[in-house]
């Protein structure tokens, strides 16, 4: 994936324009300054950035409202029964902005890079060179996540089971409620995340080999970039409002000289938590590795040298920061109220029986403007650097 290019900035002519092209490698001799050469800029397996604008919402009802009723004249017997086992399941999972995770096993690496010039001052070859580059190469970064607007779960449970036995004069009524309920209103809200970087990435720049008699601009094999995690943005709020609502009621009512028995059990559990996380950075790559590329220097007729040499400011495996704007927002709002009543009439037994086994989550995690983890067992080095200068008398006395 490797670029090379030369400008020449004037004229060329035959017996002073020599260029080899050998694999990886440019070999060059121009009279004129030479502009830049670059192999770098390379990039693999980064992750897309993922963008969501609008609102996602989920909102559900369930209403269950069973009714049992028995009633028997003079003389008689009443008895109602009923039995309920319900599961309200209105957990919901929402994810919006999210960065794709960058690639694993990588390797961007910028080409390697030979110069040598022969410009000798009065003699019309001044030999500047002006940039030579192969870093600047990237792999496995993570994409960002950007997030604008409202993600809303909100479901609503009605559960009112009634269960009635009434019995006239001289008469038996029996009433008798068992409730398994199982409410689930759970909620993951995720937005605005960034992608995690690669693992096992390379991203190093190529070697760079610089003969000259005359100065040379900037060589540069730095700024490679290998498994750091993509920023996260989170515009807006996540709302999760739950409301469950159970009300059973049980009577047992008998006449005159009568018996009642009312008899109700209640195994209720009510589940709603919540996990919101919005503006998270993702975390940085491991056992990644980001080097700039070797950089060799030789200046001939000139104790100035290059100008600059840059083979570090490498970065392998940072997280990515967590940006959030808005509001997290968890309401829950539970009404359990169960109703057993039992009326004999005068000179009569009444019995009202009443066990209630009831469970109630109402936890909540909220994570916001979190910035991402490092990398584990990263390495990011600077190139190798040489630099050789030799004056112009020194040459002279060997010429």
């Amino acid at each position: 994936m490797n670029h090379r290019s030369v400008w020449d900035g004037g004229r060329m002519e035959g017996e002073h324009l020599l260029k080899h092209d050998v694999p990886g490698w440019w070999f060059l001799a121009d009279p004129i300054s030479r502009v830049a050469a670059h192999t770098g800029g390379n990039s693999a397996g980064d992750g897309g950035n993922g963008y969501f604008s609008g609102s996602l919402i989920d909102s559900r009802h369930i209403a269950f409202e069973p009714l049992n009723v028995a009633q028997s004249g003079v003389h008689a017997k009443g008895a109602a029964y009923q039995t309920n086992i319900v599961y309200f399941d209105q957990s919901a999972t929402q994810i919006a902005g999210v960065g794709g995770d960058g690639g694993d096993g990588n390797t961007a690496s910028g080409g390697n890079v030979g110069a040598f010039g022969a410009g000798v001052p009065g003699f019309g070859l001044p030999g500047l060179w002006g940039a030579i580059g192969t870093g600047d190469n990237s792999a496995g970064n993570g994409g960002d996540g950007h997030f604008s607007g409202a993600m809303v779960h909100a479901p609503v449970a009605v559960y009112n089971p009634i269960n009635i036995a009434v019995a006239g004069s001289h008469a038996t009524a029996d009433a008798h409620q068992t409730n398994i309920a199982y409410f689930d209103q759970s909620a993951t809200q995720i937005a605005g995340v960034g992608g995690d970087g690669g693992d096992g990435n390379a991203a190093s720049g190529g070697s760079v080999g610089a003969f000259e008699s005359r100065a040379s601009g900037a060589i540069s094999t730095g700024e490679n970039s290998a498994g750091n995690g993509g920023d996260g943005y989170a515009y807006g709020g996540l709302v999760h409002a739950t409301f469950a609502f159970y009300y059973p009621i049980n009577i047992a009512i008998a006449g005159y000289n009568s018996t009642a028995h009312a008899d109700q059990t209640n195994n209720v559990v009510i589940d709603q938590s919540a996990v919101q996380m919005a503006g998270v950075g993702g975390d940085g790559g491991n056992d990644n590795a980001a080097s700039g590329g070797a950089a060799g220097s030789f200046s001939f007729l000139d104790l100035i040298g290059s100008d600059a040499i840059e083979t570090g400011n490498n970065s392998a495996g940072h997280g990515g920061d967590g940006h959030f704007a808005g509001s997290l927002v968890d309401i829950d709002v539970i009404i359990y109220a169960p109703i057993n009543i039992a009326v004999a009439g005068y000179n009569s037994t009444a019995d009202a029986h009443q066990t209630n086994d009831v469970q109630f989550d109402q936890s909540t995690i909220q994570m916001a403007g979190i910035g991402g983890d490092g990398g584990h067992g990263n390495a990011a080095f600077g190139g190798d650097f040489a630099m050789q200068l030799l004056s112009d008398l020194h040459l002279l006395d060997h010429a």
